[in-house]
């Protein structure tokens, strides 16, 4: 009888914790919930400091369950010009959401920055090393992979700058300057066949891109196609003229004289042409 009674109590104590534990973690939620809903608040009026100090003590409450407070820290780290302190924030809130995916984009343009930069400056290995971090972490980056793709070049590595460029219109078909980049990789790369899709493309949505133009007109010239290079090289001066860049048609003028020969061409110079819409 004594153990049977023994066992009830054990049973109730255990019952006890347990709707104990339960109404803890509620009330934890809650109170986290409220920390986030005054901190958003706080953030609304650009409140930044006190709005952050709310998000600790979200974080406090519920350390597992506070990504969403983590990825604001790092937002208002950003505002105030802490961008290393950002970054980490973006990196806890990926630990505990892999699928954030707001602060994935964060962190990838953390690095796209910091690789942009280094490449302004010439630092192509610390350019390259940031941006394939950058692409590591968002592959889905159209931007990430171009500006990878720019590093690569500027850094004599032309095959891979195009796979880096063939990347980011994966990514965004959109993106014209990715587009019109992997035609200029292809021309560097002597694959012309390639090279003339590329530009086309470019041409669908964007019919005034004078340097799509241009490049077919190289691409269409080592193809055999005097006739349809001649026509693109025209169009590409024409477009530069009617965008005011006369300096432009020029190098273009030049381009093509250099291939072919200008009696061959039968087209008007820059400086004679005149401006058409």
């Amino acid at each position: 009888m004594k153990k049977k009674q023994d066992c009830f109590l054990w049973l109730y104590v255990a019952m006890g914790i347990f709707f104990f534990s339960i109404a803890v973690l509620i009330a934890s939620a809650r109170a986290a919930e409220d920390y986030m809903a005054k901190g958003r608040d706080l953030e609304n009026r650009t409140l930044y400091g006190p709005a952050m100090a709310e998000y600790q003590r979200a974080i406090k409450e519920q350390p597992e369950q506070a990504a969403e407070a983590h990825y604001r820290i790092g937002v208002l780290s950003n505002k105030l010009g802490n961008t290393e302190g950002a970054v980490q924030e973006f990196r806890i809130t990926l630990q505990l959401d892999p699928n954030h995916a707001e602060a994935r984009k964060a962190v990838a343009a953390f690095y796209v920055n910091r690789g942009a930069a280094a490449r302004q400056q010439r630092q192509l290995e610390a350019a390259i090393q940031n941006l394939q971090e950058a692409v590591k972490i968002d592959p889905g980056s159209s931007t990430a992979h171009l500006e990878l793709g720019q590093a690569y070049e500027d850094n004599g590595r032309g095959a891979e700058a195009v796979q880096e460029y063939q990347a980011a219109v994966n990514a965004d078909p959109q993106n014209v300057t990715a587009q019109l980049r992997l035609g200029q990789g292809y021309n560097a790369q002597q694959q012309y066949a390639q090279a003339i899709p590329a530009f086309n493309a470019v041409l669908e949505n964007n019919p005034n891109k004078a340097e799509a133009y241009a490049g077919l007109g190289v691409a269409y010239f080592h193809q055999g196609q005097p006739e349809e290079a001649k026509k693109a090289f025209d169009m590409a001066m024409r477009k530069h003229l009617v965008a005011g860049r006369r300096d432009l048609a020029i190098k273009v003028k030049q381009e093509a004289d250099a291939l072919m020969p200008p009696a061959a061409q039968n087209s008007q110079s820059p400086q004679g042409e005149k401006t058409k819409k």
